[in-house]
């Protein structure tokens, strides 16, 4: 039982989204539920109406810098944060301000004299990308 338990949590991490079991009382008193989701915020989108089976109410949003798998530290893939309320929206977007610390990727250490190395890093967004020859 632990280990299905354990393939389903992996699975839908690796999957890029986790939700908060935990119902918890937003500040009209009605039931607010977080989603995190890395690479895109439409995960988030998909997820909370997946949850709510229609319309939300977005409370509040985030984005920060973390690893593929979680966002413990900072690392070169976006999460997103979106908490939210099942029922009636008033159509309000997300904005996903970036909160926490930046990556900074790690310098070129160049191991063979003889063959240099170049690394190209792009920025898009709160994503970094490093492709090194």
């Amino acid at each position: 039982m632990k280990k299905k338990l354990l393939s389903v949590v992996m699975a839908s991490v690796v999957a890029g989204c986790v939700s908060s079991s935990e119902n918890v009382p937003g500040p009209s008193g009605q039931a607010m539920q977080e989603v995190k989701c890395n690479g895109s915020p439409n995960g988030c989108f998909k997820k909370a109406n997946a949850i709510c089976k229609g319309p939300y109410q977005v409370i509040d949003s985030s984005s920060n810098s973390g690893g593929a798998i979680a966002d413990v530290l900072p690392g070169p893939v976006t999460w997103y944060r979106m908490s939210f309320q099942c029922g009636k929206s008033d159509g309000r977007m997300p904005s996903f301000p970036f909160r926490g610390q930046q990556y900074t990727p790690p310098p070129v250490v160049v191991n063979q004299p003889s063959m240099p190395r170049t690394t190209t890093c792009n920025r898009f967004g709160n994503s970094v990308t490093c492709n090194s020859y």
